[in-house]
């Protein structure tokens, strides 16, 4: 299992808006839930690994976006992406309206940790989780 996946690029808030996951750097700010709270927080660690003859689940949310992470990249609420059926909640705001399990098609794969007190960040418009901690990597 790939401990960092997401595909480069996936569309991550920003007080500026939307950036490219694989273009986010430490210190650039993201939107992140602390203490219960959607503020805007830095980036305190990236990752990326290489891949070959890889597999992701794409997700596709209520509000149209797609999102591709690894069966066990967690959502905000810490359910594995490879967790999801159809018809389930993805967060507080949005469901998911399909999922698949497909080829990845970029050579390496992705993650942030945000410097909140959830380590989540929103992309695509979903709460979702990271795969680093603090140390890892």
């Amino acid at each position: 299992m790939c401990p960092i996946c997401a595909a480069p690029d996936t569309p991550v808030a920003t007080p500026s808006g939307e950036r490219r996951l694989a273009e986010l750097r430490p210190g650039d700010q993201v939107f992140s839930v602390h203490d219960g709270a959607v503020v805007a927080v830095p980036v305190v660690r990236t990752g990326s690994t290489p891949v070959r003859g890889h597999h992701v689940v794409r997700v596709t949310l209520t509000n149209g976006a797609v999102l591709q992470m690894s069966a066990g990249h967690p959502t905000g609420r810490g359910v594995p992406f490879g967790e999801l059926e159809p018809s389930d909640a993805f967060d507080d705001l949005l469901g998911v309206r399909a999922v698949e399990i497909v080829p990845y098609l970029h050579d390496r794969t992705y993650d942030i940790l945000p410097d909140s007190s959830t380590g989540t960040y929103f992309a695509g418009g979903a709460w979702v989780g990271s795969t680093l901690t603090p140390g890892a990597f």
